[in-house]
């Protein structure tokens, strides 16, 4: 049985443990054994090891450059694709942006003929891989996510007057044109919009009306609530990697408005409402679209994102990856 060594630092955000724990279920099947490190004592009986983390662009730790071939996830290169204003809360953040993104670059210069593989989470990607990082194509994959089994429509259907959205609240998400979009479709209407986000974040939101926020540890099976009886996920960020929220909302008959840009149309494919993300007219016509849909254009809209989102599987995910351990 085939050995991994899996770097999982306890900072992981949780987005990464989401994906990691699903493709991991699947690996003693597939004659996969993993050994969880958080470093920087590497495990000495393992054949390959596998960075799970590499978010935000950033190149290999030297650490995990050993005996051992090393892959590589890569979720997506956002701080160096992005202006530092749509990246960084912070002026200092805004400020050394261009200085963080050339210090990822020369970090990838340097360590890049030292990773055996990379795994890129979806075609585009891979693509911003081949431009920031100049590895080989030849070492990246692509393995799309998969979506739980948690996240299924309810039935019968029952559709509740509100708009979701859920994120971390990074500039990249968003929100404050979700927000002006929402005031702008609002008026007299009883539409709502629901923002699930940290608890940190978001308080000047809440004296919008209509608008309520959604703080604090949230179940799976709430979260499946939310997106099952939404009138829509509004989720137009102006970067995804990949966009994992889609494909929950999708599964649970929830219809989406997305971006035009990144990683979410290919997502999404041709079940979602998509819209520039930097035009607030965009999205608020797109959330009016949804508000003024029949019963039959929303249960189309329902039906083409379960089947969208049936199409992604974390085994065949899982599989991708044992592919690449065996391949390095």
């Amino acid at each position: 049985m085939m050995r991994v060594g899996i770097y999982r630092p306890r900072d992981l955000p949780r987005s990464f443990q989401v994906y990691a724990d699903n493709v991991e279920h699947y690996f003693p099947q597939m004659g996969v054994d993993v050994v969880h490190f958080e470093g920087p004592q590497i495990p000495a009986d393992v054949d390959v090891l596998w960075d799970i983390r590499s978010g935000g662009g950033n190149p290999p730790l030297e650490f995990l450059l050993g005996r051992q071939p090393l892959v590589m996830t890569v979720h997506g290169f956002a701080p160096i694709h992005l202006s530092g204003w749509e990246y960084f809360r912070s002026i200092k953040g805004v400020l050394l942006s261009k200085k963080f993104a050339a210090e990822k670059r020369r970090g990838w210069q340097t360590w890049k003929d030292k990773v055996a593989a990379l795994i890129a989470v979806s075609n585009f990607t891979k693509q911003e891989a081949l431009g920031f990082t100049q590895v080989h194509e030849q070492k990246i994959v692509v393995c799309q996510h998969g979506v739980n089994e948690e996240f299924v429509p309810s039935s019968p259907h029952s559709m509740e007057d509100y708009f979701l959205h859920i994120s971390n609240n990074e500039p990249r998400k968003n929100v404050d044109r979700i927000v002006d979009a929402f005031r702008s479709v609002k008026k007299d209407k009883t539409i709502q919009l629901k923002l699930k986000l940290p608890e940190s974040q978001g308080e000047r939101y809440r004296r919008v009306e209509g608008v309520s926020l959604l703080q604090g540890f949230m179940t799976t099976e709430e979260l499946v609530r939310l997106y099952q009886h939404a009138r829509g996920f509004v989720f137009p960020s102006l970067y995804e990697g990949f966009g994992m929220p889609i494909l929950e909302a999708m599964a649970c008959g929830c219809p989406v408005i997305t971006s035009t840009v990144s990683a979410c149309p290919e997502v999404a494919g041709q079940a979602a409402l998509l819209v520039d993300p930097r035009n607030t007219a965009e999205i608020a016509s797109a959330m009016a679209a949804l508000i003024e849909a029949s019963t039959e254009q929303m249960q189309a809209f329902q039906q083409r994102g379960i089947v969208q989102a049936s199409q992604f599987s974390w085994e065949d995910c899982a599989r991708k990856h044992v592919m690449v351990f065996n391949r390095v």
